[in-house]
């Protein structure tokens, strides 16, 4: 499986961290993130702060990384750079 752009492998997750301009921009950015995993049915680690948000996608049921992860990060970096 590829990584995406802007993704890492970071201890058996994948994970990428996105910049802002400030705190309303980077939640705005989580409440989409939120959105997104609600339709998708798969639910990421977000943590977030004044400009920044961090996204740590891991599927719990198998304790590994999966395509559901692959292909969540990819549809979170199309929707980032929008």
């Amino acid at each position: 499986m590829k990584v995406p752009d802007g993704w890492e492998l970071i201890d058996g997750r994948l994970m990428a961290e996105y910049e802002f301009e400030d705190f309303a921009l980077a939640k705005q950015f989580v409440d989409a993130v939120s959105v997104l995993s609600e339709q998708e049915n798969h639910h990421p680690e977000l943590h977030f702060g004044w400009g920044y948000v961090v996204v740590e996608l891991f599927t719990h049921s198998v304790e590994a990384v999966t395509q559901k992860d692959y292909d969540l990060a990819a549809k979170i970096s199309q929707m980032s750079a929008e």
